[in-house]
C-alpha cells in the first residue's frame, strides 16, 4: 500500500444502502454539497485574486474594474462546473458523512408509519369488537 493509498481521504464507498441513494433527500442532499464545494471553492479563488491584485497594484490602490462582476460570475461557473465534475472530492467526503443521518432518519420515519399504521389497525380491531359486543346486547335485548 502506498502513501497515497494510506492517506486517501476519498470515501470509496459509504455504509448506507442502495435504496437511500436513490431517495429525493440523498438527491438534494448531493446537490447541495456539491454546490457548497463550488461556493467554496469560488470564494477562496475570488480572495486569493483580491490578493494578488492589491500586491501588484500601485501604492496599494486597486484599479477601476468594469468587469469585475463578470469574472467574478464566471470564476463561480468555473467551480460549480469543477464541483459537479467530481471536483476535489470535498463535496463526497461530506456528503458520505451527512447520508448516514439521512439514513437513520429514513429507518425513524419508516419506523414511525409502521407502528402508526399497526396502532390504526389495532384500533380498527377494537372498535369492531366494540360494535359487535353492542349490537349482540341490543339484540339480546330485544
Amino acid at each position: 500500500m502506498t502513501a497515497i493509498d494510506t492517506y486517501n481521504v476519498r470515501p470509496i464507498s459509504t455504509e448506507v444502502s442502495k435504496e437511500v441513494h436513490d431517495t429525493r433527500e440523498a438527491r438534494k442532499l448531493k446537490e447541495a454539497c456539491q454546490q457548497f464545494e463550488s461556493i467554496l471553492w469560488a470564494q477562496m479563488m475570488k480572495k486569493a485574486k483580491a490578493n494578488a491584485r492589491s500586491m501588484g497594484s500601485i501604492d496599494g490602490e486597486e484599479r477601476k474594474r468594469p468587469w469585475a462582476q463578470m469574472e467574478d460570475l464566471s470564476l463561480e461557473m468555473a467551480c460549480e462546473d469543477l464541483a459537479k465534475s467530481g471536483g476535489t472530492g470535498l463535496w463526497e467526503v461530506l456528503y458520505s458523512s451527512l447520508v448516514k443521518g439521512l439514513e437513520s432518519e429514513l429507518k425513524t420515519k419508516a419506523l414511525a408509519a409502521e407502528r402508526a399504521e399497526a396502532a390504526s389497525a389495532y384500533q380498527k380491531s377494537t372498535l369492531r369488537e366494540d360494535y359487535s359486543v353492542r349490537a349482540k346486547d341490543s339484540l339480546d335485548a330485544f
